[in-house]
């Protein structure tokens, strides 16, 4: 069934097109407001009709009707793609608010009726490990119904899902490209990098060591970009020394674990990560007596956007951990 934004009997709100003129918005469907934020997600009608998993002249359509309805151009062709006007950046922006209200307000009834509760969480790897699996944890010791859905990947690809309204909140940093006055952001804590071989690699042969011994050996590293390899990067930079080579680029760590397990490659990891991987004694950490670390990762909300009462509570317990971190000598 095709449900509807606004009725007959209600006055529509005019403000959804900031500077737009005196527009109404009856008629706009939920297909539209789905439609307008995909053209925006990816820049062209026909990747916005992939990603809505319809017909390219079906998306076409649903366009032309929301200029028709709203009497007013939503986007401009170009040779790349399309770029929207202000009326449908500012239309795009709403409706991105108002299909995430609709949806958390069906979750919210949801947990009314089962008495338990949904949270959608996004970390990246180290953070996962040690600040949202136990906060789940410890939650559902009191409430053993809620359920948790975590979803792990790099900071970019977290925050964008965010932005689209597939997590309650992230634990990521805000990548370099994107403007962070888009979140509301609260610090968490920094990380450590920790280098990983093999058990009976012949760097452990020796004792405490430097960048400087590294020299030569092949490394498996995230891809170009990842602010782990970047930071890793840095640190060769900053001693004049040469980069790192990686033939295995990825995020992966189960490809990670792979590599350097059949291999001499030398892979960087989270210290948390690296605290509760034994992995049957076949990896072993390099004594490197520098220390690596990567910025702070944070919490992050989209901002203006009304966690649930069960995303607020994972939420809440991960902040305190947080805070009885900084308190720690």
């Amino acid at each position: 069934m095709q449900h509807i934004v606004t009725s007959p009997h209600m006055t529509p709100d005019k403000s959804l097109l900031t500077g737009a003129g005196n527009l109404s918005l009856r008629g706009l469907k939920i297909s539209h407001l789905r439609m307008i934020v995909a053209m925006e997600e990816t820049g062209q009608i026909s990747q916005a009709a992939i990603l809505l998993k319809t017909s390219q002249p079906a998306a076409s359509r649903l366009l032309s009707e929301m200029e028709a309805l709203l009497g007013t151009r939503l986007c401009e062709r170009g040779v790349r793609g399309i770029e929207l006007t202000h009326a449908g950046q500012a239309l795009a922006r709403r409706a991105r608010t108002m299909l995430i209200e609709m949806r958390d307000a069906e979750r919210e009834i949801e947990d009314i009726k089962q008495g338990g509760g949904t949270v959608f969480v996004g970390a990246v790897t180290g953070a996962a490990v040690n600040l949202v699996v136990p906060a789940i944890r410890d939650i559902r010791a009191a409430n053993a119904l809620l359920q948790a859905n975590v979803a792990i990947g790099p900071s970019h690809v977290l925050v964008r899902d965010l932005l689209a309204g597939h997590h309650d909140f992230v634990i990521g940093r805000v990548p370099d490209d994107m403007d962070p006055r888009l979140f509301t952001i609260r610090e968490i804590r920094s990380e450590k990098i920790r280098l990983m071989v093999r058990a009976g690699h012949p760097l452990l042969q020796h004792g405490s060591l430097s960048l400087e011994h590294l020299e030569g050996y092949e490394w498996t590293l995230p891809p170009p970009g990842n602010l782990m390899r970047r930071t890793i990067e840095d640190a060769f930079i900053s001693r004049g020394l040469p980069l790192p080579q990686s033939n295995v680029n990825s995020a992966s760590l189960l490809v990670t674990l792979a590599t350097i397990r059949d291999t001499d490659a030398i892979a960087p990891m989270a210290e948390e990560v690296t605290s509760m991987l034994s992995v049957g004694g076949m990896i072993a950490e390099l004594p490197l007596h520098e220390t690596i670390e990567i910025k702070p990762y944070n919490l992050l909300t989209a901002r203006g956007h009304r966690l649930s009462p069960s995303a607020q509570l994972v939420s809440n317990h991960i902040l305190a951990q947080s805070d009885h971190w900084k308190k720690q000598p």
